[in-house]
């Protein structure tokens, strides 16, 4: 978490293992390749939750610390993992943090449900920095790209970001994935 950064009060993860699957963790105590989940995890949560690595500890998704996410948004029930995103930031924007989304679940379905479309409408509109995002193979990193782009803000004036979200999910699709880069050894928790 980062300084200032607190949970929503009520929500835990619960049952959701996403984040213990998804992103690739290349740190000096932890190694983790993308798309394998960790061997800690059991299917209802983390098996040394309290004794958990440092860079674990320190990690909650958006649906964890940004209240404009609803119960529905969990990762584990929406497909969609929301995270705060603070690297690659235009300076064109104001904030200097983003939220990106990962399409964990069903994505060509996902994109499709109004409460999705309605979430970039608003983020895009008021010129919140938004990301999309799609894991890779196993072992690769994920394919991202930026929401807020001109052809995005005509389609929902159009009233087609429908049609706009299809076109990123085939350029994700496209995406020449390239392997995630593992520098450290001595605890691969990947299974």
């Amino acid at each position: 978490m980062w300084e200032g950064m607190e949970l929503i009060p009520g929500r835990d993860c619960g049952e959701c293992t996403v984040c213990c699957t998804w992103p690739t963790i290349n740190k000096p105590e932890i190694q983790k390749v993308s798309g394998s989940t960790c061997k800690h995890c059991t299917g209802g949560g983390c098996a040394i939750y309290e004794t958990r690595f440092p860079v674990c500890r320190g990690f909650y998704c958006a649906w964890r610390t940004v209240d404009i996410f609803g119960d529905e948004w969990r990762p584990d029930r929406s497909g969609v993992m929301p995270y705060v995103e603070t690297e690659g930031i235009s300076e064109d924007f104001d904030l200097s943090t983003g939220i990106g989304l990962m399409l964990v679940g069903h994505a060509a379905k996902i994109i499709r449900q109004r409460w999705f479309q309605d979430f970039v409408i608003t983020g895009v509109m008021n010129n919140v920095p938004l990301f999309l995002s799609l894991p890779g193979p196993r072992g690769h990193q994920a394919a991202t790209v930026s929401l807020n782009t001109e052809d995005m803000v005509e389609a929902i004036r159009r009233g087609t970001v429908k049609d706009a979200l299809e076109n990123v999910l085939k350029i994700l699709r496209a995406w020449k994935f390239t392997p995630a880069a593992i520098t450290y050894s001595g605890n691969d928790v990947s299974t």
